[in-house]
């Protein structure tokens, strides 16, 4: 789960899944409803939960024939514990919601091999399935290996203090692609945030380069992070102190972050009354737009393959 493309994919596959169970309730056997999610990091949290509601509050009165009470949605970590970046207390709160929200929790197991109709654990677990999100991190792109310069852990590339590459000084990596080192982290998260900084900070390295300067150590300014596990639940650690908060406030302030990095005041405006809607005055009634089996993308799922 990286794009909005991806995002699209998924919600087609759901949709196309429960149409199939609801023209063949026999399908249930074969795994159509469990759901695979392999990350415990943000945003394998937000896509469990986030598919939890969908499966168990909105799917029931969409399709009243497919037994929705039977779909399962799983997360899947090789770590002990959720969300490793914030606090244990976080990392708790975030299991039992998403554990009230009907999601089962299968930690501190790696995946071992995912095929088009199962996802088997390291323990031996063969979990049905058709529907495989992976939120366990991105490597960094092919680019980066076949450059032929110093990778680290994700095959990303190790940078200087200053985001140049060791040996090319008029080199820069950054985001993504990039392995960079603060403080006592041996490599700050893959996080918009760092790219963001990162990018702003090697175009003024480059223009400082090109008046004859030296480039400047990069400085990161850690506002915190968030993860938001359903409607009214959510945890956030701000500023460089990360104070923590849990709950109802956390999701207010997870819904204020994003609707600030909206672009212009007319899209603020309308995510603000359609959040309102969907989350405070009307939350049993979820938009039936998303829904529509015309606006299914994704290819047909053939049944009867071999695996």
């Amino acid at each position: 789960m990286y794009s909005v493309e991806d995002a699209l994919r998924v919600r087609g596959r759901v949709l196309t899944v429960f149409q199939d169970v609801a023209a063949n309730p026999a399908l249930v056997d074969e795994g159509a409803l469990n759901f695979v999610i392999v990350g415990g990091g943000p945003t394998g949290v937000e896509t469990s939960g986030a598919l939890a509601e969908l499966v168990h509050d909105v799917m029931p009165g969409v399709h009243h024939d497919v037994p929705c009470a039977e779909a399962q949605i799983i997360l899947v970590d090789g770590g002990p514990t959720l969300l490793s970046a914030f606090s244990h207390e976080s990392g708790d709160y975030a299991a039992r919601q998403l554990k009230h929200r009907g999601v089962l929790l299968h930690l501190g197991t790696r995946v071992q091999e995912v095929t088009p109709e199962s996802v088997t654990l390291a323990d031996g677990t063969v979990i049905k399935t058709r529907l495989v999100v992976w939120g366990g991190g991105e490597k960094a792109a092919d680019i980066a290996a076949a450059s032929g310069l110093t990778a680290g852990h994700g095959g990303r590339i190790q940078v200087e203090p200053d985001l140049s590459v060791a040996g090319h000084p008029h080199v820069y990596a950054i985001g993504d692609v990039a392995n960079i080192p603060y403080g006592d982290e041996a490599a700050l998260p893959q996080l918009g945030s760092v790219a963001q900084q990162s990018g702003r900070w090697v175009a003024d390295n480059i223009v400082a380069q090109s008046r004859g300067e030296a480039p400047q150590p990069f400085h990161y300014r850690d506002k915190g992070i968030m993860a938001m596990i359903g409607t009214k639940a959510a945890v956030a650690e701000i500023g460089p102190h990360r104070h923590e908060i849990h709950g109802r406030f956390a999701f207010a302030a997870w819904l204020g972050v994003h609707l600030e990095l909206l672009s212009d005041m007319g899209s603020k405006i309308h995510s603000y009354v359609t959040w309102a809607e969907e989350f405070y005055l009307r939350p049993n009634h979820r938009s039936a737009k998303l829904l529509d089996p015309t606006r299914i993308d994704t290819p047909a799922i053939n049944w009867d393959e071999d695996s």
